[in-house]
């Protein structure tokens, strides 16, 4: 049965099932005759790997509102994220869309599959555990303290009311389950096709490959923690050097329109940044990332980086590169620095709570307000003249749009693990191993999206012929790919020990462009990039604006004449700490009030950090403190 087939029928079948979560209507959903148990689990299956990717309400609101701000790597003119604020909405979306039906769809499965014995059926046993696994991991880097082994049970075992799990046991209740999928799938010689991750390997391979990239990936977020044990849990998967090295290894989702914006084969991410899913999204990089790139000439900005085009209410990139004057994607806004503006055509929407604290830029001496950014082409300058200078930069909806492909498992995000494994004590990389490591996975990172099938390749090469027309006729793109490379390689050697970590995570995170989970729990674990600072700064809540004698847009020769003062940034609800996690969606604190709430007292508990301060500002278990 071709892809597209078994996600139509998987969608068709478990459409019944929505209304019904892991912790209210169990009874009805006990006798309810179409549970997974009457489901053809290869339908299943492919289920329950896209539809944690495949929900354009939740995409928007998880990544694009909440953990793209709060990780530093994108920014929103929704300030609920940025504002360190929070909105059940929101924040529930996710933990609704994993426990409302997929893992319930997971663990009946399993129940099926047990039953049956076989070395086939129990291999697929395995595979539904790997399944599991991913899920719940970024469910765990979302929420912390998760029901990982009791949700989903209500059929099976007759358990209602899932308890918690903390988090360290999450991660080796996980670790269990990676051991006997291993074991499982290793007694066939092949698994079937009926799966949603396309690969260029057999899919045996690929699973035994995952599990063993899972570990590497669980053993380095123990490392904060718990290093003793994570470098143990890490040594079975780089031990085995049989875990994800190429993109022909890596796990990837192929999505589709079938079905519309609101169906279940789109990309969740995707289909939101493309403004299909209840309104103009406005998904932005953020200065920080921006400028990172920018400082380094990092060649993946003329893949990622856009003006956008919202003349057909939906959001499409700017294309028409012809309109650009002295075109320059490596000048940098400075959009932090008070009192300072640039006519730059990219630059990233500034982190706040409030609109003309983020959104303005200058103010001219006399004018009523002060000048703020247009969020796309031609929405109030003329981008051909003045507005492509004011214009922010989109995240590419070339790139991420509502056919992209998901990464699961990203062949750089397991090289880049290694690379920092050999920066922790007793993890047993060496250094020049992790050197090694650090250059293949920038290498990956800048190929992947010709090698994984993302667009934006076409305007990439617009982008590129028109810098070097206007700008920089000497620009080879190419060399400027192997010589970011080098670049890494050289500031990793300049640097010491905790320099080099920082060299190695700063561009891990940069690689998660459009993987906003991943990079809100890489900040979260490591407190770094170091410029992603926990705590706001003066300049973060109060920012000064460059006042000039006449407007500089069209004046070259205007003068910064004084500033003025924007009130930026309130605090939130955290009084200005960084987010570290998602609060639990109210409809789980009131049907599963108990063990929510024993789960929030225990964190509390265990991180020392009472009461006065927002549960989202407790830090979890695995994350640096």
């Amino acid at each position: 049965m071709k892809l597209k087939n078994i996600l139509i029928a998987a969608s068709l079948s478990a459409a019944t099932m929505f209304g019904t979560g892991c912790t209210h209507k169990f009874e009805e959903m006990n006798d309810n005759p179409w549970t997974s148990n009457d489901l053809n689990i290869k339908h299943i299956l492919p289920f329950t790997q896209t539809k944690a990717y495949s929900n354009g309400h939740e995409g928007w609101r998880t990544s694009i509102i909440m953990t793209g701000p709060m990780s530093g790597i994108s920014s929103t003119y929704i300030t609920t994220g940025s504002g360190f604020g929070e909105n059940g909405e929101y924040t529930g979306a996710f933990f609704e869309n994993l426990y409302r039906d997929m893992i319930r769809n997971i663990e009946d499965s399993k129940f099926r599959l047990k039953n049956d014995g076989s070395d086939e059926a129990m291999a697929n046993y395995g595979r539904f555990s790997v399944v599991n696994v991913i899920n719940q991991l970024r469910a765990t880097q979302l929420y912390g303290d998760i029901p990982y082994s009791t949700a989903g049970k209500g059929y099976t075992e007759g358990i209602y009311y899932p308890a918690y799990d903390r988090q360290e046991d999450v991660l080796e209740l996980m670790v269990k389950d990676l051991d006997e999928a291993a074991t499982l799938i290793s007694k066939v010689d092949e698994l079937s096709s009926d799966d949603a991750y396309r690969v260029g390997i057999p899919y045996r391979d690929l699973y035994l490959k995952i599990i063993n990239s899972l570990y590497i990936k669980i053993g380095v977020m123990m490392s904060e923690s718990n290093p003793s044990r994570g470098a143990e849990i890490f040594a079975k998967g780089y031990g085995s050097k049989n875990f994800i090295t190429a993109w022909s290894e890596a796990p990837v989702i192929h999505h589709t329109m079938e079905g519309g914006a609101w169906g279940h084969t789109v990309n969740g991410y995707g289909v939101a940044n493309n403004s299909l899913v209840g309104g103009f999204s406005g998904n932005y990089f953020s200065p920080e990332l921006l400028e990172y790139m920018q400082s380094h000439h990092d060649p993946r900005i003329f893949r990622l980086a856009c003006h956008l085009d919202y003349s057909n209410a939906r959001t499409e990139a700017f294309t028409d590169v012809s309109v650009y004057k002295d075109f320059d994607p490596f000048k940098q806004a400075h959009t932090n620095t008070p009192n300072t503006f640039e006519k730059v055509h990219f630059r990233g929407l500034r982190l706040g709570s409030t609109s003309e604290g983020s959104r303005s830029i200058y103010k001219v001496d006399g004018a009523e307000g002060n000048q703020q950014i247009d969020f796309w082409a031609n929405r109030t300058l003329d981008i051909a003249e003045n507005g492509q200078y004011i214009t922010l930069a989109g995240i590419s909806p070339e790139v991420f749009n509502a056919t992209a492909p998901t990464i699961i498992l990203g062949a750089d995000e397991v090289n880049f693990f290694i690379a920092e494994a050999a920066l922790l004590p007793g993890y047993g990389v060496s250094e020049a191993e992790g050197q090694t490591y650090l250059r293949n996975a920038v290498t990956l990172a800048l190929s992947k999206y010709d090698a994984v099938g993302f667009g934006g390749g076409s305007l990439e090469e617009a982008f590129v012929d028109i810098y070097k027309k206007q700008t920089n006729p000497d620009y080879n793109h190419p060399a400027n790919k192997s010589a970011y490379v080098d670049d890494v390689i050289q500031r990793y050697n300049a640097a010491d020990s905790q320099g080099k970590r920082e060299v190695v995570v700063t561009e891990h995170w940069a690689s998660l462009t459009g993987d906003c989970i991943n990079a809100f729990a890489l900040v979260n674990r490591t407190g770094l990039p170091s410029f992603i600072n926990r705590n706001l700064t003066e300049t973060q809540r109060n920012f000064d604006l460059p006042v000039f004698d006449k407007d500089p847009l069209a004046n070259d020769d205007a003068t910064i004449i004084g500033e003025n003062e924007v009130l930026l940034h309130t605090g939130g609800s955290t009084g200005g700490i960084r987010p570290y996690r998602f609060p639990y969606p109210g409809s789980e604190l009131n049907a599963n009030s108990a063990n929510a709430e024993e789960a929030i007292n225990r964190q509390r508990a265990e991180t020392g950090v009472g009461g006065g301060t927002h549960f989202i500002a407790v830090p979890q278990w695995s994350n640096k403190r």
